[in-house]
């Protein structure tokens, strides 16, 4: 199994509505058990696996391979990278 990273993030540095809609789109698809990263100014701070997210998909509780457990909302302003298979 190979993974590749979707992201959240489109190639313009201008936020348009599409990039935020794109962006909300993908936190709402969020599922338990999905690997995640999450980064910022591209240095990557955190990834695991999401464990649990909110009705809106707006909040995700994500759990690192040492099993400790956060938190992350959507307007936290991280770049939200989503494993898939190929």
């Amino acid at each position: 199994m190979k993974l590749v990273w979707k992201s959240s993030v489109e190639s313009t540095s201008a936020v348009s509505h599409s990039a935020a809609s794109g962006r909300v789109s993908l936190w709402n698809s969020l599922e338990r058990g999905d690997e995640v990263s999450l980064s910022q100014r591209g240095f990557e701070y955190y990834r695991g696996t999401v464990d649990d997210r909110t009705a809106d998909g707006r909040t995700i509780w994500v759990i690192d391979r040492i099993g400790d457990r956060r938190l992350f909302h959507i307007d936290d302003d991280y770049d939200l990278l989503v494993a898939v298979q190929s």
